[in-house]
């Protein structure tokens, strides 16, 4: 249990840190391109608390599937269910993109973005699960 919390604490903080450099700062001027589809500055702080726990889900959902089956491979199998987590998300992303109209760039940046995040999400998940190194008598 104790490397379950320490596992999402530290996947949480990375999350909503590089939710914040990448919708926040990297990305800031694509989505003032479309301020129609978006919520204002101050609307969006008054369900800042849904981003907490949206991210709060993401992060459990990732640990718990890590713990289900993925659990001992450390950082390289963090990595691998980052990225499969990545395609299933660029797929879901694909389908908004279909029928919201924000830009193609957008699509395009928010995958490698994501794929960023997930891949080091998963490292530090990895991480924290490593197998014990093994003792020497």
């Amino acid at each position: 249990m104790k490397r379950f919390i320490l596992a999402f604490i530290g996947a949480y903080i990375f999350l909503f840190l590089w939710g914040w450099l990448l919708n926040g700062v990297l990305l800031k001027d694509v989505y003032a391109q479309t301020p129609n589809l978006w919520r204002t500055q101050s609307e969006m702080l008054g369900f800042f608390h849904w981003i907490l726990i949206g991210q709060a889900l993401i992060v459990f959902g990732f640990v718990m599937i890590y713990v289900s089956g993925f659990a001992g491979g450390g950082v390289i199998a963090g990595i691998q269910l980052g990225i499969l987590l990545e395609i299933a998300a660029i797929g879901m992303r694909m389908g908004v993109y279909a029928v919201q109209p924000f830009p193609g760039k957008l699509l395009i940046y928010a995958s490698i973005g994501g794929l960023i995040e997930m891949v080091i999400t998963g490292a530090i998940v990895g991480a924290i699960y490593k197998r014990p190194a093994a003792r020497t008598a």
